[in-house]
C-alpha cells in the first residue's frame, strides 16, 4: 500500500528523507523530460497531440522492465477511443476530456474510456505535463501546466463538438473543475472521481512548498508499477496544493457550479476529505441533475438529499472489504489493476509488517480494502485498486450524461 499523504509529510517533517551521500542518485531522480510542456499542450488535432506526447516519452521515459519498454509506452500514452460499433454511424455524441491523478498516467482512465465509448461519446485520455517519464520530472512543471493542459484539450474538444464532458480522477477531478468554472461555456457535463477537491493532510500538505526549499523528495519508494511513479518530489504535493488553491479561488470567484455535476466517492478514502468533499458539492452543485455517489463500508449517518446516492463497497464474492483512492475507477476486469489483473498492491513496512507484505505477495487469492480493514483471520489483505461496482457505476454515468443532454440509451448497444 501507498504510503498516506499525511504520513508521507509528517515522517519528512520530523525525520527528513534518507541522503545518498556520494552515491550517484537514480536515473528516474533527475529530471530529463517535459521542459517546455506548452509545446505539447493539445492545441492541434488530437492526433497530433498523441504522436508528441509519445515521442517525449520515447525519448525520456525510463521503462520498468527494460525488454517491454514499447509495449509499456503504448498503455501510458494519451489515447483516444472512438464510439462503441454499435453506436449509430457519423458524428459521436460528444467528446469527453480525460484527466488521470498525480503520478498516475493515461492507463488510469482506460476503463472510464471505454465506458463512455459504449456510451458513444469519443474519449480522449490527457497526459498531465511531467509524467508518464519519470518523477524527477514533476520537478521541472507546476499546476499552471496542467491547468493550461487542461484548457487547450477542452478548447480543442469545443471546437469539434457541441456536447462536451470532462472527467477527472483525484487531482485530475479537481483540474477539471477549475477549468469547467473559468469557462463554463466548454463544459457540459463535469465529472469527479474520488476527487482532490479537499484531502485530509489540508495542513501538512500546504507545508509543502516550503519543505520543498530545504527536502526535494518527500517520497523516495521504489518503483512497483509501469503505470505510476513509486517516488515524489515535494514539488509535485507543493503544485498539487496550489492547483487545489486556485479551483477555491475559481469557486469564490464566479460563484456555484450550473454545469451538471457528478462525484463518486469512496467513504473508505484514505486521501481525501471526503466529508469536506459532501458539503463542498452541497453548497456549490447548483445544477438540479447534479448527482453524489458514496460508496461506504461502515454505515454512515446519511445527509438527506435527492441528489445523494450511498452505496455499500464492500462485496464478498470479489472479496472486496472496502474501496480505497485508488480504486473507484477502476473495473474488476482491469488486466492491471484488476481483480485478476497483473498488479497486487500489498504495501511495505513500516505501514504494514514484513509478514503480512510476505502473505500479500504468496497468496493466490486476497482480500481487498483500505489501511485498517482487516480481512478476515488466516487471510492476506491487499490495497483495493478495483471498484467491485463498477458495471453498477457505469450504468450510473450514463444515466447522468442522459440527463444532461436529453438523449437515451437506444443508440447505446447493451453488453451486459
Amino acid at each position: 500500500m501507498r504510503r498516506p499523504l499525511f504520513a508521507t509529510i509528517l515522517s519528512t517533517l520530523l525525520l527528513g528523507c534518507s541522503s545518498t551521500g556520494d552515491v550517484p542518485p537514480r536515473p528516474e531522480l533527475v529530471s530529463s523530460g517535459w521542459r517546455e510542456p506548452a509545446a505539447f499542450a493539445p492545441v492541434a488535432d488530437f492526433e497530433t497531440y498523441i504522436r508528441d506526447v509519445s515521442q517525449e516519452l520515447r525519448t525520456h521515459r525510463l521503462p520498468f522492465v527494460a525488454s517491454m519498454a514499447d509495449a509499456e509506452l503504448g498503455k501510458v500514452v494519451p489515447f483516444r477511443s472512438p464510439p462503441d460499433q454499435g453506436c449509430k454511424k457519423g458524428a459521436p455524441r460528444g467528446i469527453a476530456v480525460l484527466i488521470h491523478g498525480l503520478s498516475d498516467t493515461a492507463f488510469a482512465m482506460r476503463d472510464l474510456a471505454e465506458t463512455l465509448a459504449k456510451k458513444c461519446f469519443e474519449a480522449r485520455a490527457l497526459l498531465l505535463p511531467g509524467h508518464g517519464t519519470r518523477p524527477a520530472d514533476l520537478m521541472v512543471v507546476d499546476h499552471h501546466d496542467w491547468l493550461s493542459h487542461v484548457e487547450a484539450a477542452l478548447r480543442q474538444a469545443r471546437a469539434e463538438s457541441p456536447f462536451v464532458v470532462v472527467a477527472g480522477f483525484s487531482l485530475g477531478a479537481a483540474l477539471a473543475l477549475t477549468a469547467a468554472t473559468k469557462s463554463p461555456d466548454n463544459v457540459d457535463a463535469l465529472i469527479g472521481l474520488a476527487p482532490a477537491y479537499r484531502i485530509r493532510s489540508n495542513f501538512l500538505a500546504r507545508q509543502a512548498r516550503w519543505i520543498a526549499t530545504f527536502r526535494p523528495w518527500l517520497d523516495l519508494g521504489p518503483r512497483e508499477d509501469f503505470a505510476r511513479y513509486g517516488a515524489m518530489p515535494t514539488r509535485g504535493i507543493a503544485s498539487t496544493m496550489a492547483a487545489l488553491g486556485t479551483m477555491e479561488s475559481q469557486i469564490r470567484q464566479r460563484g456555484p457550479i450550473q454545469t451538471p455535476w457528478m462525484v463518486v466517492q469512496s467513504e473508505d478514502d484514505e486521501v481525501v476529505d471526503v466529508a469536506w468533499n459532501r458539503q463542498f458539492f452541497d453548497a456549490n452543485a447548483l445544477n438540479a441533475r447534479s448527482l453524489l455517489v458514496n460508496y461506504f463500508s461502515n454505515p454512515p449517518e446519511r445527509t438527506a438529499s435527492h441528489r445523494t446516492v450511498w452505496l455499500t463497497a464492500s462485496d464478498n464474492s470479489m472479496r472486496v472489504v472496502g474501496i480505497s483512492h485508488l480504486a473507484v475507477h477502476i473495473s474488476p476486469e482491469n488486466p492491471h489493476y484488476g481483480e485478476s489483473g497483473t498488479y497486487r498492491n500489498c504495501g511495505s513496512p513500516p505501514f504494514r509488517t514484513e509478514e503480512q507484505v510476505r502473505a500479500c505477495k504468496q497468496a493466490q487469492r486476497v482480500w481487498y480494502g483500505v489501511g485498517g480493514q482487516s480481512p478476515p483471520a488466516g487471510e492476506a489483505g491487499a490495497r483495493a485498486t478495483f471498484n467491485p461496482h463498477y458495471r453498477d457505476l457505469e450504468r450510473r454515468i450514463g444515466e447522468f450524461l442522459d440527463r444532461v443532454d436529453g438523449q437515451d440509451n437506444n443508440q447505446v448497444p447493451s453488453r451486459h
